[in-house]
């Protein structure tokens, strides 16, 4: 490496003031950080692009909802065609009494579940199975251990 293409008298000098690990960043900067900022530089352009682009879209979807006024917005969750019914059941037997939901996948029955917790409900001993026949719903079974207040503040 010469020194004439890498820096010159008062940079040398500043160079041999700096201690030792410090030199070898300053050197690592100077031979290789050029060609890695670059990546990085174009990684930071590439982004700066996408980020215009999703706010064109943005203005162009309230554009759109300028457009159309005040009609009503439909929602997402269509309860007419989703199948969402879920059946709750209280079982009491001799040695303790059992909450048993049906519903069609376990995330429902589990946000179910986690409700009737939140508004109080103490529930242990999850148990979970899945019917054999169409229309394939699952039960959630568990043991109702008494009631306490609402954690929910709603």
């Amino acid at each position: 490496m010469s020194k004439e293409k890498y820096w010159d008298k008062s940079e040398f000098g500043f160079f041999e003031t700096l201690e030792d690990e410090d030199k070898l960043l300053y050197l690592y900067d100077l031979m290789i950080g050029e060609f890695s900022y670059m990546e990085i530089h174009n990684e930071g352009i590439e982004l700066d692009a996408e980020e215009r682009d999703l706010e064109e879209l943005l203005r162009a979807a309230e554009r759109e909802e300028d457009f159309y006024g005040d009609e009503e917005q439909q929602d997402l969750w269509d309860f007419e065609t989703d199948r969402n019914e879920v059946k709750v059941e209280f079982v009491r037997t001799e040695e303790a009494d059992y909450i048993k939901m049906l519903g069609p996948t376990l995330d429902i029955l589990l946000k179910v579940a986690n409700d009737m917790q939140m508004n109080g409900m103490i529930l242990m001993d999850k148990k979970i199975e899945f019917t054999k026949y169409v229309p394939w719903d699952v039960v959630l079974t568990y043991k109702v251990i008494g009631n306490a207040p609402p954690f929910s503040v709603n």
